[in-house]
């Protein structure tokens, strides 16, 4: 498993990893070790945030692989576009915030219609 190699590449903590996809900082360490396999959920979780196969993060190929976690469609705007680019050149603390943001913003209530009189 290259799970190690593909998160000190990334100067990434265990914790950063744990919290990305949603587990345990032990997890981490012990999938690490290989104390246990991650379940096939998390491999594929893992293999998304890393932007690699599940054979690559797995050690059962060397080949990254062309891997688009989440393709541009052709319906997106030109504004769209480039909000993914700039996203896309973030480091890990920089995306992280975007999305803690996205967040905060989704959860807002939308403030409601006024009757017309």
């Amino acid at each position: 498993m290259r799970l190690k190699e593909l998160r000190e590449e990334k100067r990434l903590t265990q914790v950063d990893v744990a919290n990305a996809i949603k587990t345990s900082q032990r997890n981490i360490g012990r999938w690490e070790k290989g104390e246990v396999l991650p379940s096939s959920e998390f491999v594929i979780k893992l293999a998304d945030f890393f932007e690699v196969t599940a054979d690559y993060l797995l050690g059962r190929s060397d080949d990254l692989g062309n891997v688009t976690v989440s393709p541009t469609p052709a319906t997106l705007t030109t504004e769209e576009r480039e909000i993914i680019a700039m996203y896309s050149a973030l480091d890990f603390m920089g995306k992280k915030l975007v999305r803690q943001t996205l967040e905060t913003l989704s959860g807002m209530e939308r403030p409601a219609k006024t009757a017309k009189k």
